[in-house]
């Protein structure tokens, strides 16, 4: 059978999050924050409105351990850094990046290179967390976070958004991606199968009660063809922007939720045969979510198909895979079926310790009549288990396993392990 759904579930052990994961998994308490100026009885509060404007997958910073007060509590700042310190040896075939575990940017090492050790500082962080007017009708909220990346620990913007009365505008993750969904990885890209990219974006968010909420957005228009036939077919600008959305039922305080997402996202090419324009639809659909099976455990998943949406996967970020162009000398750019899975665990028994464990799988397929590039990206999988210590609500440490294989279209496949620990401050 083309297609065979295996999600492969393991348990795990585990004990406890780190302040950094559980306040942005919505079990923040009172001594995440503390308030230097102003009001020192607006604490919870302060807490609950700095954790609703931030970045709510879990392994983002954005809930400050310091926070300002303005008069009359309208006004509330936190200014916040995190140093993110790893170690990495890896072993197999080449992983290229110390930071991101990728398997589909695997290659095969030189002779002599078939392992690795690798230190980074890279994605350390600062952000910025503003919430004026809290709890009215009125809030406004403005988030904005950078990290150092790279070998030279260039700036690269990662969050830079505002919120009022449910819309949110600006430079943020996809609304397609559920970030509640993901579980916590110390490898900074995170499941290969899993949505999740960052655009420019406008949405609304209604929660119409009851438990159920939903979404309709609007993101900048993008694409990554495959250029594979001159001659024939050519990319052209993008100018139709894409149109996520989502309808979400939650329980048990916000500790559990299903999500049911989908995409319609236009791609424009030049048919060069015809001498116009074309614009295929791409679309897809994602079933996720989070499920707190009994107090310390958590089931994390999600499922994600489509058509012309390989960009939106981790794994296929950058790899061309959106669509490729036929072979039948007709000029026509053909649209990639993707589809990935993601499930994982974790534990949670102190608040000193966690774990979580976690299995993703990415496939790419194409119409009988593409020849794909050499090497292009067909199908991989992603593993990764690790365990936190939270020493006090400033130190965590870390150690991480994470396994990677990948196959092209030519049948060609490469393996890569990876064992990581982290150090990481958070202010």
């Amino acid at each position: 059978m083309k297609k065979t759904l295996l999600l492969v579930l393991t348990g795990t052990l585990a004990v406890g999050a780190p302040a950094t994961v559980a306040a942005q998994n919505g079990n923040a308490n009172e001594e995440i924050t503390t308030v230097i100026v102003g009001d020192k009885g607006a604490v919870e509060e302060v807490i609950s409105e700095l954790d609703y404007n931030a970045p709510q997958r879990t392994r983002e910073s954005g809930l400050p351990r310091f926070a300002i007060v303005g008069h009359d509590r309208k006004f509330y700042m936190g200014i916040g850094a995190q140093f993110n310190g790893v170690a990495a040896f890896d072993w197999g075939d080449n992983m290229p990046s110390t930071i991101n575990f990728i398997p589909s940017s695997m290659t095969p090492p030189a002779p002599g290179n078939g392992g690795k050790l690798g230190f980074s500082a890279a994605t350390s962080n600062f952000y910025l967390n503003v919430v004026a007017l809290p709890g009215s009708e009125n809030r406004i909220g403005l988030f904005f976070k950078g990290t150092f990346e790279g070998a030279n620990y260039g700036f690269q913007l990662s969050h830079f958004y505002v919120k009022y009365r449910g819309l949110t505008a600006g430079y943020t993750n996809s609304l397609f991606q559920d970030n509640g969904a993901m579980p916590y990885t110390i490898d900074n890209q995170g499941p290969n199968g899993s949505a999740a990219t960052t655009v420019m974006t406008g949405s609304w968010t209604q929660d119409f009660g009851k438990g159920f909420s939903g979404a309709i957005g609007v993101e900048a228009p993008s694409a990554n063809m495959a250029d594979n036939r001159p001659g024939y077919t050519r990319q052209v600008t993008q100018r139709i922007p894409a149109i996520p959305l989502y309808l979400q039922y939650g329980w048990d305080g916000g500790n559990s939720h299903i999500r049911l997402s989908a995409i319609a996202r236009p791609l424009q090419y030049r048919n060069l045969v015809q001498g116009k324009n074309k614009t295929p639809m791409g679309w897809g659909v994602q079933l996720s979510g989070m499920v707190k099976i009994c107090d310390p455990v958590t089931f994390y998943y999600d499922a994600t198909y489509g058509y012309g949406i390989a960009n939106y996967l981790q794994d296929d970020e950058g790899m061309n895979l959106d669509a490729m162009a036929s072979f039948r000398k007709d000029g026509k750019m053909k649209l990639t079926e993707s589809m990935g899975l993601t499930g994982g665990l974790s534990f949670q028994l102190s608040r000193k310790w966690q774990s979580n464990i976690m299995y993703s799988h990415l496939s790419n397929w194409t119409d009988s009549d593409v020849r794909p590039e050499a090497g292009a990206y067909r199908y991989g999988d992603y593993v990764a288990a690790n365990i936190l210590y939270d020493l006090n609500r400033f130190l965590t440490f870390g150690l991480e396993y994470d396994y990677g294989h990948a196959k092209d279209f030519g049948g060609n496949g490469l393996h890569a392990n990876r064992l990581q620990g982290l150090l990481q401050v958070t202010f």
